[in-house]
């Protein structure tokens, strides 16, 4: 019997003694520079259960500092965090809608802790950020928290040194958990490379002094750094598929898409104002309504995210390589429906 256990451990050893691992300039993947290897592995407080006060607003940001990066040709450059939980206004109307608290989440690079203007980015609004569940309110929007990413320039990487990140927010309403959004964390150690940053005011912190006050151990925060090898682009096809206006009934439109591709990472809707000329639809599009994260890509949009009159909508999608496709605009008509009563 003992020699039949021990079977199954020597063929998976045999087995796995053929991988060889590849650099990251030979893999096909973006290459995560993170503290912990997986980024799927920072599960902690930005999901449910205890927040650790692991909030990030105008008062309290969070500094880290990144492992070596791996060698390698890299054509762009991300950074990016995990968050979730943002919290709401108090609930209007009947039946009650809940609006995030309103806010932006903004992030830098340097290679000291200290940051200047030209490394400031904006990462994310709080409208697209997974919501605090509630014991009291039927909420929609909660769930798992995600990863948000903002290219910054290439050369802002130190290739062969140190980076530091760091997350704030500029907005006032964001000044404790209750108010702001939550940073995921995952498991750490003892060695000291991330810290808070305390008594902000809606800049990271202006020295290492005030960025590096207050270590943080055991927890490592959800801040990475994201670089895409030199290679190939991934083709992706988005498509929309139907649209149904809403109705007294069901008040939200609802937009039915289709987009294929490999890891596809977003999906979200955009509106222009616009006019058509010929076969192109010329303006400035911006996201209207909140990403979807996986399949099926099917959209219920308020009313109240759209302009009343004639407004054209495209669907648009971004891959792991943060590559970006649309679909063709289609024209639609806004005008106001109320529910019945």
């Amino acid at each position: 019997m003992r020699g039949l256990r021990r079977r199954p451990l020597y063929l998976f050893l045999f087995l796995m003694s053929g991988l060889v691992p590849l650099k990251a300039a030979e893999q096909d993947v973006p290459v995560y520079v993170t503290q912990i290897q997986n980024p799927n592995d920072y599960a902690l407080f930005a999901n449910g259960g205890w927040d650790g006060n692991w909030y990030v607003g105008w008062n309290n940001g969070w500094v880290k500092r990144l492992p070596p990066i791996p060698s390698g040709r890299y054509a762009r450059a991300y950074i990016g965090a995990k968050l979730g939980r943002m919290k709401t206004l108090p609930p209007e109307g009947r039946p009650p809608k809940f609006n995030p608290i309103s806010g932006e989440i903004w992030m830098a690079i340097a290679s000291t802790p200290s940051w200047s203007a030209d490394q400031k980015m904006r990462l994310t609004s709080t409208e697209d950020i997974p919501l605090e569940s509630s014991a009291e309110y039927a909420l929609e929007n909660t769930g798992e928290a995600e990863w948000f990413w903002t290219e910054i320039p290439l050369a802002n990487v130190t290739m062969t040194g140190d980076n530091y990140l760091a997350i704030w927010s500029t907005s006032t309403a964001l000044v404790s958990v209750s108010s702001a959004p939550v940073l995921a964390a995952g498991w750490g150690g003892k060695e000291i490379n991330a810290w808070v940053a305390k008594d902000l005011k809606g800049e990271p912190p202006a020295n290492s002094r005030g960025a590096l006050s207050t270590p943080v151990s055991y927890f490592q925060p959800a801040l990475a750094l994201k670089l895409i090898p030199v290679g190939d682009s991934h083709p992706m096809q988005v498509r929309i598929l139907s649209w149904h206006n809403g109705t007294a009934d069901h008040l939200r439109p609802i937009l039915f898409s289709s987009v294929k591709g490999e890891s596809i990472e977003r999906v979200w809707i955009e509106c222009s104002e616009h006019v058509r000329h010929g076969d192109v639809v010329q303006g400035q599009w911006k996201q209207v309504g909140r990403s979807l994260w996986k399949a099926p890509y099917v959209f219920s949009l308020n009313q109240e995210q759209l302009s009343h009159g004639r407004i054209y909508i495209r669907v648009a999608a971004t891959n792991i390589w943060e590559e970006k496709a649309t679909s063709d605009p289609i024209e639609i008509d806004v005008s106001p429906i109320h529910a019945q009563k």
